[in-house]
């Protein structure tokens, strides 16, 4: 659906799926956007259209396709950052790697522990651990959107990537 990439997200209804977004922004009111989300959803939702047209049906696809889109990509702090530096024509890549060695050795240190994990309770100290740094992560990702740091904001989207790695691992885990 390469349509979908030639919208911005944060603009993409005139009645707006954010309340009241001028600007990308990378701290986002959840409770509204989901709400907002739902309503417009309802609206769109092609199941609505069932006895309309088949014009009206695909545009309710499209439409309905498009504000899933939006809100998943903007509910998530790693695939919203992306986004907003995509947005800001900053190169993002899944191969993009730490530069940090101080930082790599942490990831792989967290990672080696989770492989070592045998029980509920290890996993669960783990899994604080990690969210801590995930936490932590998008705080330091806040803060470099809002002062425009966009070099920043990619290392810190980098860094994110690598939690969020792990942070699959242990909803994956098994003893």
């Amino acid at each position: 659906m390469a349509t979908a990439m030639r919208f911005n997200l944060f603009k993409l209804t005139p009645a707006t799926l954010i309340c009241c977004w001028k600007e990308p922004t990378f701290d986002v009111d959840f409770k509204t956007m989901r709400r907002k989300f739902l309503g417009l959803q309802q609206k769109a939702h092609p199941d609505s259209y069932s006895q309309s047209s088949r014009q009206e049906h695909e545009y309710a696809q499209l439409q309905s396709s498009l504000l899933n889109k939006a809100y998943h990509t903007l509910k998530d702090p790693l695939a919203r950052a992306k986004y907003m530096l995509e947005l800001e024509g900053v190169e993002v890549s899944e191969s993009d790697s730490l530069h940090d060695p101080e930082l790599l050795m942490e990831v792989m240190e967290l990672r080696e522990e989770l492989d070592d994990v045998t029980s509920e309770e290890e996993l669960a100290q783990v899994k604080r651990a990690n969210d801590a740094k995930y936490q932590e992560t998008v705080q330091n990702l806040s803060e470099a959107f809002s002062k425009r740091d966009l070099d920043l904001a990619k290392e810190l989207m980098v860094q994110l990537q690598y939690w969020e790695t792990i942070r699959r691992a242990i909803v994956e885990w098994s003893p």
